[in-house]
């Protein structure tokens, strides 16, 4: 046996037994894996930049409609400021929630398109195999 360098990645227990065809099929898994892992820290990196560019456009509205109020004090300002901006993300998720909600349906309904075309393609290749078999079986029949 020999010994790891630091921060090495171990093979699973599962797999520490399985000689070489174990290294084989755990290098294979290794580039999918962190592949997978670094496309959702990518996700959550995009997500969280996406957040904070949303929460700087609800504080520029906010200001520019509380800006819209030159009689009201600094105070009273901010106040309207911060509400609009809180009310204008409030909006902004609805419409997130509405759109995930609705694309969730699509798929759905797209799914269940699919799966009926597919099925339908699959009976008409099967009865135009049976056809084709028929056909031939007639011809083999006719000249023998």
């Amino acid at each position: 046996m020999t010994a790891r360098e630091p921060g090495e990645p171990q093979a699973p227990a599962s797999r520490a037994g399985d000689g070489a065809r174990g290294a084989v099929a755990d290098d294979r898994e290794r580039p999918r894996a962190l592949t997978a892992e670094a496309a959702a820290g990518i996700a959550r990196l995009e997500g969280y930049l996406l957040a904070r560019k949303v929460g700087a456009e609800a504080t520029e509205a906010g200001a520019a409609f509380a800006d819209r109020f030159p009689w009201l004090g600094p105070r009273e300002r901010s106040e309207v400021a911060r509400e609009f901006a809180r009310e204008h993300l409030a909006v902004r998720r609805r419409m997130l929630r509405d759109a995930v909600a609705r694309a969730g349906e699509l798929r759905r309904e797209y799914d269940n398109r699919y799966e009926r075309l597919r099925r339908r393609l699959f009976a008409l290749a099967l009865g135009a195999a049976g056809a084709a078999t028929a056909v031939l079986s007639l011809v083999v029949r006719s000249a023998g």
